[in-house]
């Protein structure tokens, strides 16, 4: 895994140290990026905030992540008109459960998948798929606009220009994974 770091020199080096022993990278073109509290995000990337003295927490999620990705492909498998496709991460906008079906939707296709909601809001939180109500995940890289919304929810514009929810409590642990 490959990560883009922005936090003060002390920090920095601390966390040299540690991720040496690990699968992560650290790489200017990482679209994933680990961000100290008042440093700057970079733009297309999905950052991680931390507060310094929380930076270990913040590197365990990372290498668990990391671990459990080792040498993995960055595809799922879904099935559509009697075919199974591997279907790409990034191509995905959002998956939903619907009683016991869950449906992962992408720019061109709508697929089913044969593992929970919970399955794949662990397998894919490294891939920057979070979970924005109790029935559905949004990739967060096809987001286009966040907009506030009543009783301190927001609601996520995709790139496709399908709006989703985000619950109360989901929006709260969105605002604070966004730094908003």
């Amino acid at each position: 895994m490959e990560i883009q770091l922005r936090c003060s020199e002390l920090i920095s080096e601390k966390i040299h140290r540690i991720i040496a022993k690990t699968e992560i990278t650290i790489s200017v073109d990482a679209k994933i990026a680990l961000v100290e509290r008042g440093f700057e995000i970079p733009p297309g990337t999905l950052a991680i905030i931390f507060d310094p003295v929380d930076y270990m927490d913040a590197i365990e999620l990372l290498s668990r992540n990391s671990e459990s990705k080792q040498g993995g492909p960055d595809t799922i498998t879904g099935f559509s008109n009697n075919r199974y496709w591997l279907i790409p991460i990034k191509d995905i906008y959002h998956i939903d459960a619907h009683g016991s079906e869950i449906i992962c939707h992408s720019d061109k296709e709508t697929y089913y998948l044969k593992n929970t909601l919970q399955y794949y809001g662990e397998t894919l939180s490294a891939h920057g798929i979070l979970r924005v109500n109790k029935s559905q995940l949004v990739n967060i890289m096809n987001v286009k606009e966040i907009i506030p919304w009543f009783n301190s929810k927001l609601v996520l514009v995709l790139k496709n220009n399908r709006e989703l929810e985000v619950s109360k409590f989901y929006a709260k642990v969105l605002r604070r994974t966004l730094d908003m």
